[in-house]
């Protein structure tokens, strides 16, 4: 008896004790400095139950207020003594499990904090932080200003136009004369203190207004109220969205507010979107049906498996995509697409919103911080069940894909070149594996990786061989631009001999060493395609109308200041830019150097194509579509709407214009220079050429009527080219993979960039041999190699020089390791010297 009392008595302690037990979280800081990347903190009683991972909260930081993301809730994650969370600020997760674990894999496998992993991926809008700043209280009368100091006035004028904290007071002097400043002018009430909080507070989604039940309405007085009441009331228990209301009634916004706390009004978030089911008006060929019939199982069953769409440009790939969303909708899941380019996302959405409607939302960065935070919001609320974009949509908080699309699986733009360097496909796959949903990577040319990993069972290979209707491939006619050359050198000899005078034709621009090069055929080709009314692409990946400037007298080039480039001229302005870090100024008419008047333009790019392609064709409508012409909010989607109606004749265009895009208009594609690719210090060289000349063939010949494509060369018999030619990847590809086995290249190894940076050569250069000293330790013939110290091939940009090691490993795993002692080694010497260490983990780019 006395035994069974205590027991009783045991679990009555037991579950008072449990009862007591406080809540905990743990959550990364979001831009957190180091040593405050994750921390844990106390959930309050009155947040009990409404905070689960993946929540953004705001939450206290020494005298600040942070935003931070939870990971973890337990019961005993500390045992020290906690600050408690001060709100949350969605009322959903703004991340699902599966995005908490890619984000946990993006820090770990590129190697950085978990704090900047978040800070990298989510809007800066959404990161509210909160900073003690001062402001003026008491302005000081004039026989007092005449006792300060120059930094006390200096301190008082700038407090005075604005808050501002103590760090953006510091550089007005030195920061012990302004610490002590601020101390006495606060002391004597000049000025304040105050919480200055940035950030967007709370959630942007659409809510929904409904009345409370049982909420009494009858002593609402307020005609204001009243009026927002009635609204709400004969909108009947669905509710009534507040945009909707506040859209009708002026002032909407606040008097739901003053409703809500009353315990009348409910603001809930309004209900993710349902698809309806929209049949297809298109019928799939038989290798269509075969590819979808093998990805939708994955889709029904909730697994994943990854799959290799490699079809023939117009094949249908699209449509194909089209068809899986629509399944993956139907089973109450959400898709996210991924496309390369902004442009050819703009592209994407028309057909997915023409089949899915408002369903499809967007995200990209050439959007508003508020534009972006909107669809992000729309993600997440569910009103958006489709999201489409360009690397960075992968982030959006698309709950519970069940079907993940990266189309042009092989473009180098899905590699991030900037903060961290992920690569977006590569964690498209590592999502669709967390999510359990399929992922298709969709390419008429496979980048090497992922065909081998097709090759070795990864990915399940499916093949579109012929085009939609079974229409024919473009015909493609390599030009050798030596023979061109060649042959117009001697027919303007023959004419100065028999005194005829210089040549007139625009056909024959390549007899000017530095005009663009149009051959004969080129020339020609374009000249009979606007008389028969067929619409031309001509694609040169360089912008501006000169590569650069250089004096005939002196020989001097002009150069960028702060970079080691030349500086390209652009006609428009007559101006001088650098394209690597934006510097741009007047072009002179003298010489820099030498004063003389010797300046002559050197090279082309799209800008002067354009003016040449004009005086070969006085008539065309001619449009050039560059990041110059596309910066500007809709150029990009007018010209693309314009060539799709037929009203340009001939689109100039760097690599924007080969991704993807669908006009059936046009019958003639052609390539200026294919070998700018080719000559590039980069291995994969030779892929990035045939994959270029392979995807601008595919935009000729999608209409009713052949296509046509001409390449210019000066490497005619190059594999890269020739495989081009005849449509032959495989062959190509055999050729590609036996250079890089033997020379240890992906996808038979592993590599790494270690790139060194730093205001000081020869401090950066210090770095960069302590860097591949500290890798050699682990160095072998078989396992590790070591490539460098090195200058990187540009080697200063934006004022900061520029050294990388390359490491080359047969597996991941060691190379790692060798990385992570090296950066403990020298880590601390580089952050004192300010000098950055980036790790890229399979580079994209050697540059």
């Amino acid at each position: 008896m006395a035994r069974r009392l205590a027991a009783s008595l045991a679990r009555g302690v037991s579950c008072l004790a449990a009862e007591t037990v406080e809540m905990q979280a743990n959550i990364v800081i979001v831009g957190a400095t180091r040593g405050f990347e994750t921390l844990t903190y106390s959930i309050p009683p009155a947040l009990n139950g409404l905070i689960q991972p993946g929540h953004r909260v705001l939450a206290p930081l020494r005298s600040r207020k942070v935003t931070g993301v939870v990971t973890e809730i337990g019961e005993r994650l500390s045992t020290g003594e906690l600050k408690p969370i001060l709100e949350v600020l969605e009322p959903r997760p703004l991340f699902d499990r599966p995005h908490l674990q890619l984000m946990e894999f993006l820090a770990s496998y590129y190697m950085v904090s978990i704090a900047d992993a978040y800070r990298s991926v989510i809007p800066a809008v959404a990161r509210v932080e909160s900073r003690m700043a001062y402001s003026l209280a008491t302005p000081p009368d004039a026989l007092a200003r005449a006792a300060f100091t120059r930094v006390e006035r200096a301190l008082l004028e700038s407090i005075a136009k604005r808050p501002q904290t103590t760090r953006q007071l510091e550089k007005v002097g030195p920061p012990s004369e302004v610490r002590a400043a601020l101390a006495r002018f606060t002391a004597d009430g000049i000025i304040e203190t105050r919480a200055n909080t940035t950030g967007r507070h709370r959630d942007t989604a659409d809510l929904l207004a409904r009345l409370v039940t049982g909420a009494s309405i009858e002593n609402v007085r307020g005609p204001k109220q009243r009026e927002v009441l009635n609204s709400i009331v004969s909108a009947g228990e669905t509710g009534v969205l507040v945009k909707d209301l506040t859209r009708r009634i002026t002032g909407a916004n606040a008097t739901l507010k003053s409703l809500a706390r009353r315990g009348l009004v409910a603001l809930d978030a309004a209900p993710a979107s349902t698809y309806e089911g929209v049949e297809s008006e298109f019928d799939l060929t038989d290798e269509q049906q075969v590819a979808l019939d093998a990805i939708s199982p994955a889709i029904e069953h909730r697994r994943y498996e990854a799959f290799l769409l490699w079809g023939v440009t117009a094949s249908g790939k699209t449509e194909i995509y089209l068809k899986l969303a629509a399944r993956a909708l139907a089973a109450g899941r959400n898709v996210l697409i991924m496309v390369p380019e902004i442009a050819l996302a703009d592209e994407i959405v028309r057909s997915f919103r023409a089949r899915f409607g408002s369903l499809v939302g967007i995200a990209h960065s050439a959007q508003s911080v508020s534009e972006r935070w909107a669809s992000w919001m729309a993600a997440l609320g569910g009103q958006a069940r489709v999201m489409i974009g360009p690397r960075s949509v992968i982030f959006a908080p698309m709950h519970d894909a069940g079907l993940i699309v990266v189309d042009e699986e092989h473009d180098a733009s899905y590699k991030s070149e900037e903060g961290i360097y992920y690569h977006a496909r590569d964690l498209a796959v590592a999502l669709a594996g967390f999510s359990k949903c399929p992922v298709v990577l969709g390419s008429a040319t496979p980048s090497s990786e992922s065909y081998a990993n097709a090759r070795r069972g990864r990915y399940r290979l499916l093949r579109l061989l012929r085009r939609i209707n079974d229409r024919a491939m473009a015909s493609v006619e390599i030009v050798d631009m030596r023979r061109e050359i060649s042959d117009a050198r001697k027919l303007a000899a023959a004419r100065d001999t028999n005194g005829a005078g210089p040549a007139e034709s625009k056909s024959q621009a390549a007899e000017v060493p530095d005009a663009v090069p149009l051959s004969t055929t080129l020339a020609a080709a374009l000249r009979e395609n606007l008389a028969s009314r067929g619409q031309s692409m001509v694609f040169l990946n360089r912008r501006g109308f000169h590569n650069f400037l250089q004096c005939h007298i002196c020989g001097n080039v002009i150069a960028c200041p702060n970079c080691s480039v030349s500086m390209t001229f652009h006609m428009r302005d007559r101006s001088l830019r650098c394209h690597y870090c934006g510097n741009h100024t007047a072009a002179p008419d003298t010489c820099p150097e030498c004063k003389g008047y010797g300046l002559k333009g050197q090279g082309f790019g799209t800008e002067r194509l354009t003016q040449t392609l004009a005086e070969l064709m006085p008539a065309a409508r001619i449009e050039r579509m560059d990041s110059d012409t596309s910066s500007v909010r809709g150029a990009r989607a007018r010209m693309l709407a314009e060539l799709r109606a037929g009203e340009i004749d001939v689109l100039v265009g760097t690599q924007m214009i080969t991704k993807g895009f669908d006009f059936p208009g046009v019958t003639l594609a052609a390539v200026v220079n294919a070998d700018m690719a080719l000559n590039m210090p980069d291995f994969r060289s030779a892929e990035r050429t045939f994959q270029l000349l392979t995807q601008i063939a595919g935009r000729a010949g999608r209409g009713e009527r052949p296509g046509r494509v001409i390449i210019q060369t000066f490497a005619p018999n190059h594999y890269g080219i020739r495989a081009a030619k005849d449509k032959d990847y495989a062959r190509f590809m055999r050729r590609e993979l036996e250079l890089r086995r033997d020379l240890m290249y992906p996808p038979f190894a592993r590599l790494a960039m270690l790139r060194i940076e730093g205001a000081e050569p020869q401090l950066v250069r210090r770095m960069a041999e302590a860097v591949a000293k500290s890798l050699a330790k682990h160095s072998t013939p078989e396992g590790i190699r070591v490539l460098g110290p090195a200058p990187a091939p540009i080697e200063r940009i934006k004022q900061r020089y520029r050294w990388q090691v390359m490491l080359k490993s047969r597996e991941l795993k060691p190379m790692r390791a060798a990385i992570a002692t090296m950066r403990a080694e020298v880590g601390p010497s580089a952050e004192r010297d300010d000098i950055y260490l980036a790790i890229d983990i399979d580079p994209v780019r050697m540059l």
